[in-house]
């Protein structure tokens, strides 16, 4: 298991249960034997007052001692062996978490991603930078959703589409420092090229989001390297939904 896989094992786990299922997941054999043994402290009581015609000349202390020495490792036998199913069972159902708990997690990674958006020395309050960070929120919600697919070639395919986002955005924040300095903050109406930038980062950040979408809908399907070829095609719809934006020739 590689690093990536680990990760991915570890991100899968955190999607449900709670402290003591992800206890269990992790040493149930161990907690099921502790709590094995501690059963038999209570057995080993009920001995001590009833030793029957063995124990009748010993002390209840010395039959409660017998009792511990005897019960508690088969306790702990017993307990152990039931407990190793139980992890497993646990942890099997804790790396496989339902649709809605994916997205549910996919969608609380993207609003991680998107609470610190730097705007690159643009005016935080102003248009253009609004429109930058809502381009920059989906390419970051769109590499939340490429951290949650397994290793294979349909996530490598996904990063490749990830760094064509990454370049278009780059492009989107030059358009952006270019609107506003022909179109501060404050200032009137825009000028015909200000109008026409701002329409490119308009049409940019729908693409942007309806990329971001889509590849979260295509990595609920994709689960294991075959499943790659059948969605080859949409995949291919997936990068040429992508805004390629660096074929504007504004500005330059």
């Amino acid at each position: 298991m590689n690093r990536n896989r680990r990760d991915d094992w570890r991100v899968r786990m955190k999607l449900r249960g709670g402290p003591v299922s992800h206890t269990v997941a992790r040493m149930g054999w161990l907690v099921f034997a502790a709590v094995g043994a501690v059963a038999m402290i209570g057995v080993a009581a009920l001995y001590a007052a009833n030793p029957g015609e063995r124990g009748a000349d010993n002390s209840t202390a010395a039959n409660f001692a017998a009792g511990l020495i005897v019960m508690m490792p088969i306790g702990a036998l017993i307990g152990a062996l039931l407990g190793l199913p139980a992890q497993f069972a646990v942890r099997t159902w804790l790396r496989n978490p339902s649709v809605a708990e994916r997205e549910a997690a996919r969608e609380a990674e993207a609003a991680r991603a998107r609470q610190h958006i730097p705007v690159h020395g643009l005016h935080t309050s102003g248009r253009w930078a609004r429109s930058y960070r809502t381009c920059a929120r989906s390419v970051a919600a769109y590499h939340s959703v490429v951290a949650t697919l397994p290793d294979g070639a349909g996530r490598d395919w996904f990063a490749g589409i990830g760094e064509t986002l990454d370049d278009d955005l780059s492009e989107a924040l030059r358009l952006a420092r270019l609107g506003e300095s022909l179109a501060p903050p404050g200032s009137g109406e825009l000028g015909e090229t200000a109008s026409q930038v701002l329409d490119l980062l308009r049409v940019a950040e729908k693409s942007f989001a309806e990329t971001t979408e889509r590849a979260a809908a295509i990595a609920l399907e994709l689960r294991e390297d075959s499943d790659f070829v059948r969605v080859r095609a949409q995949l291919d719809m997936l990068a040429e939904q992508a805004p390629h934006l660096r074929g504007s020739d504004v500005g330059e």
